[in-house]
């Protein structure tokens, strides 16, 4: 099916269109978010930007319904449903794929996608200009949906999927290239390979259990499943290599190689390579130039390089990992061509002072700042409700402090927003004096943990900074903090929250919490940063 704009590709083609080393722009691991939707009653919208292929779970039932792994809206809309995205990257695109899989009676029948460009601002404002990227165009059920744009589009910064006139998309990618916010300083240094300055692999060996693409996405990644890891070799002299277009030409001055999570299948040895040239995929004969030899990795951790013919700009460079396996990120610190080369080598990235490391909170760890609110913590357990049910006692200390009891329970709901800083800095610490406050999660599966971090009182009445710890923790755990213990409010992680909250309070602000500014303290967050 074709017409002026756009065509429609078999999925079966789709490795050999030229969407298939376009970016996802649409995808979560890029920092896309859901702005605004009109229904997602039956499954968030959000789940359209998972990047993961989507499952189908027929046996799992939640409140409104079978579970399904995409976004769907409520039946009987008198319109058309639609989703507002915010791209992590502005960028343009080639195509998109809006995927129904395993929606069968209940899939999208049509849908179309707008564009705007509002790097600032309220997107859904009368005065944003909304432009068709993808005409209204018929979907099938339970299938992909791919469609390649005759022309490529104007760089935007949201899309508006619509859903005509309601049902079930499992994912959404909308295929492209990022259109880099560069700094106007040349000599700057930058991360020539990231994908937010317009780096993408063009050329990959195996990609067995991950994408080439991962080495250049944001962040250290959550799991091993989000590296580029290949499938094992068992022949002699094997290596496999991802060969990355630099968002922009320029020299190579320091090489990141990250295999964390990677503990049993890390690569015994990498190898740098570059080569400069106007195609986007280097030509057989092209000259590569040698920037690391064969040199070791290890488990579980980052490596540093110093690579030779830091003089000279490329336009691509080489990944190689002899003979085979995974790494997390690849990060190729450099200027671009025109740039002023700095002193070299470069320093190697240490942490800063007044660095901490998240831990995972356990009962133990935590027990100067307050409770661990779970079963293992109870004092007791007894048998209730006719033996259907145990009941854990004691499992936290809740105590009104206030002189005269002029502290009165307040038991609420806080809704938090997730952080979009990790690693996270801590400004500031507030504390209740007379109560203990308890954080018990009620969570819709979305949200793997929160973070904790306190510190205990000094000796002039503020923060002891020495004492400041950071805790992970798991959405079984509920917190309580003592009274007096210093906290920073709530950070959760990843996706909205809300939290049953206990706490005792008189009317009084300086009575009922304390706010101060601290120095400084990074948190790195381990598997969220």
């Amino acid at each position: 099916m074709t017409n002026a704009s756009f065509s429609k590709v078999n999925y079966e083609d789709f490795k050999q269109s030229k969407l298939a080393k376009a970016v996802d722009l649409a995808s979560a691991s890029l920092g896309t978010s859901v702005v605004a939707v009109t229904n997602d009653y039956f499954a968030p919208a959000s789940m359209m930007l998972n990047p993961e292929p989507a499952i189908s779970q027929p046996d799992k039932f939640v409140d409104t319904g079978s579970w399904m792994d995409g976004w769907e809206s409520q039946r009987h809309c008198p319109t058309y449903d639609w989703c507002i995205i915010k791209l992590g990257f502005a960028g343009s695109f080639t195509g998109f794929d809006i995927d129904t899989s395993f929606f069968t009676g209940n899939h999208a029948p049509a849908a179309s996608v707008e564009g705007a460009f509002c790097p600032e601002g309220d997107v859904q404002a009368e005065n944003v200009k909304w432009t068709e990227v993808l005409p209204k165009v018929e979907l099938g059920s339970a299938c992909h949906n791919v469609f390649t744009l005759e022309n490529e589009s104007g760089v935007y910064t949201h899309l508006r999927v619509n859903n005509f006139p309601d049902g079930g998309i499992a994912r959404f990618r909308a295929y492209g290239k990022v259109s880099p916010s560069l700094p106007k300083d040349k000599s700057e240094i930058i991360d020539l390979a990231y994908i937010g300055n317009g780096g993408r692999s063009v050329q990959v060996s195996d990609e067995h259990y991950g994408p080439g693409d991962f080495l250049i996405l944001p962040g250290r990644g959550k799991t091993q499943g989000d590296g580029w890891q290949t499938a094992r070799s068992r022949a002699e002299g094997h290596s496999d290599f991802v060969v990355l277009r630099l968002g922009e030409k320029g020299h190579i001055l320091q090489v990141e190689v990250d295999t964390t999570h990677f503990k049993g299948n890390f690569p015994r040895e990498i190898k740098l390579e570059g080569t400069c040239t106007d195609s986007v995929i280097p030509e057989d004969n092209a000259e590569w130039y040698t920037l690391i030899e064969p040199s070791k990795t290890g488990p579980n951790n980052v490596f540093y390089f110093n690579p030779a013919h830091t003089d000279k700009v490329f336009t691509h460079a080489k990944i190689s990992i002899i003979p085979d396996g995974g790494i997390k990120r690849l990060r190729l610190l450099g200027v671009r061509e025109g740039g002023n080369l700095p002193q070299l080598p470069l320093p190697i990235p240490s942490l800063p002072e007044h660095t901490l490391v998240a831990q995972p909170l356990t009962s133990e760890a935590y027990a100067a700042y307050g409770d661990v609110i779970h079963p293992g913590g109870a004092k007791f357990m007894t048998s209730a409700n006719q033996g259907t049910a145990e009941k854990y006692h004691k499992v936290g200390e809740v105590n009104n402090l206030f002189p005269k009891g002029n502290g009165k329970m307040n038991f609420c709901i806080f809704h938090c927003r997730p952080t979009n800083e990790l690693p996270f800095t801590v400004k500031l610490l507030e504390r209740h004096p007379y109560s203990t406050q308890a954080f018990i999660p009620m969570t819709d599966g979305k949200v793997r943990a929160y973070l904790i971090i306190v510190a205990l009182n000094g000796a002039d009445d503020k923060p002891d900074m020495s004492t400041l710890k950071a805790f992970v923790a798991k959405t079984t755990q509920g917190i309580s903090y003592r009274q007096g213990v210093w906290h920073h409010p709530m950070v959760v992680l990843e996706h909205e929250a809300d939290f049953a909250v206990v706490v005792h309070e008189s009317g009084v602000p300086e009575d009922d919490c304390n706010e101060v500014d601290v120095q400084h303290h990074i948190i790195q967050v381990p598997d969220f940063d």
